[in-house]
């Protein structure tokens, strides 16, 4: 290349990365603008809708909280996968123990039995045989009143009822003419030869609310327990904390074969994670302090925290995420509304109603005690209202029950020996006429106040009575 050559060739090679670097620069602004527009579509969050964010019912999606520090799931995967073993989850009411169940289990694979009404063992077995679907026969009635009946013979021997599933031969006969109608009834094969069967289509047994069973079919349904569990039966009781011990106690052989799971208190930092994560999918930003008070008053329940949450949004008209982030703050009197409101997803005023009314007087009338709020009431009453004033607990001493109502009475408050009396009055009235709605428990030896229901005492500060 000659020397005056060179000049040309570097010009050319310069206006060609000129060129090159126009292009970058172009394509660099259209990327610069997809970026804003990508970036503009991302802000536009997916509208959802208030009661899918906060679900006080069932099992949270967007608002779940694991409380991943005390590996409830891990134990609870680890407890159930330990062949031979039966899993105990005990906790207060309202607590999240099923939740924590259906998480770790899945709904699909949970068959959940609730342990109230279950006064005989055969309705037991029949509330499974209902839950699997699983009918020992069906009627179909026809105009000349003859029936069929169809029975299926699993491959382990175990007669079940005619499913999609089913495996084995079919025995039976069906009669002519035109059906009518059908019914089924559950009954039929139960025991461990049921509880195997279970077992054997992966299913797990959750057991709820076990301590509601009668004592004697506890301990049938403890013994078989025990032997399903050895044959590969994943099998999980669920009982409030101060009857975990129900299953051991039905049957003593059972322990060193039970993985217990205790769900503590949830403190209050847990609760906030429930706002913390369900207002800003709907762009509300409650001010710091009334997630607080929310939290407060949850009594260290999550479904009353979510049901709170979720009277929020219905009361400031938020049934779907904001277009804009909008922060909110409700005075005193709008906040008193608002819990007032939510006592309607915490309904207890048929277990309130038998309590403050109290065993029939017998000859002399209860006296009447006045409070310092200008109202008055029998010693029933005044307890109740002892109850629901201070900071939400869920377990009292009867000194601290003393001191709340000296302090709600000034003037000739209800002695002692009353209080203690209407406590255990309170009590035997819980344990007659509400049956499984164990809403309060005195215990007369250690002389403590149980609340198991968190529900109740939201009731009892929030309700007009």
């Amino acid at each position: 290349m000659k020397q005056d050559e060179i000049p040309n060739v570097v010009n050319v090679r310069f206006l060609s990365l000129q060129a090159e670097m126009l292009k970058i620069v172009s394509w660099h602004k259209t990327y610069s603008a997809l970026s804003i527009v990508l970036k503009h579509i991302c802000d536009v969050q997916e509208l959802m809708q208030a009661n899918v964010v906060f679900t006080p019912g069932f099992l949270p999606e967007y608002t779940y909280n694991d409380r991943e520090q005390l590996k409830l799931e891990q134990r609870l995967s680890e407890a159930i996968a330990t062949r031979g073993f039966i899993c105990s989850v005990s906790g207060p009411s309202k607590s999240g123990k099923t939740v924590l169940c259906e998480s770790v289990i899945g709904k699909e694979k949970m068959l959940l039995v609730t342990g109230g009404g279950i006064s005989e063992e055969s309705i037991f077995w029949q509330k499974v045989r209902k839950k699997l679907q699983l009918p020992l026969s069906k009627s179909i009635s026809t105009q000349a009143t003859r029936a069929s009946q169809l029975t299926g013979k699993s491959e382990a021997g175990l007669q079940i009822p005619m499913l999609f599933n089913a495996k084995g031969g079919v025995d039976g006969s069906l009669s002519t003419g035109q059906s009518q109608g059908e019914t089924s009834q559950y009954d039929g094969p139960d025991g461990t030869e049921l509880l195997e069967f279970i077992g054997q289509n992966g299913y797990t047994l959750v057991v709820d609310d076990f301590h509601y069973i009668n004592k004697a079919v506890q301990q049938s349904l403890a013994e078989q327990f025990k032997e399903a569990a050895r044959l590969g039966t994943a099998i999980v009781v669920v009982s409030v904390t101060h009857r975990s011990d129900d299953a051991i106690r039905a049957n003593p052989d059972l322990r060193g074969r039970v993985s217990c799971i205790d769900i503590p208190y949830w403190e209050k930092s847990e609760l906030r994670v429930i706002a913390d994560k369900g207002f800003p999918l709907l762009k509300l930003q409650p001010e710091p302090a009334l997630i607080d008070r929310f939290v407060s008053e949850s009594v260290s329940s999550p479904q009353l925290m979510q049901a709170i949450c979720l009277q929020f949004c219905r009361d400031i008209g938020c049934s779907e995420t904001q277009p804009n982030i909008a922060p909110i703050d409700l005075n005193q009197e709008q906040v008193g509304v608002l819990l007032r409101n939510t006592t309607s997803l915490a309904n207890c005023k048929t277990a309130f109603d038998i309590i403050v009314t109290g065993p029939k007087p017998r000859g002399t009338e209860r006296k009447i005690h006045y409070l310092n709020d200008g109202k008055s009431g029998d010693v029933y009453y005044v307890i109740l209202k002892a109850l629901a004033c201070e900071d939400p607990v869920l377990t009292l001493s009867y000194a601290t029950i003393k001191d709340r109502i000296e302090s709600l009475v000034p003037n000739d408050p209800p002695r002692g020996v009353g209080i203690v009396q209407a406590l255990q009055q309170m009590g035997k009235a819980v344990e007659e006429k509400l049956g499984e709605d164990r809403v309060l428990e005195w215990d007369d030896e250690k002389e403590f106040l149980n609340v198991p229901d968190p529900y109740f005492i939201y009731y009892l500060r929030w309700a007009n009575w």
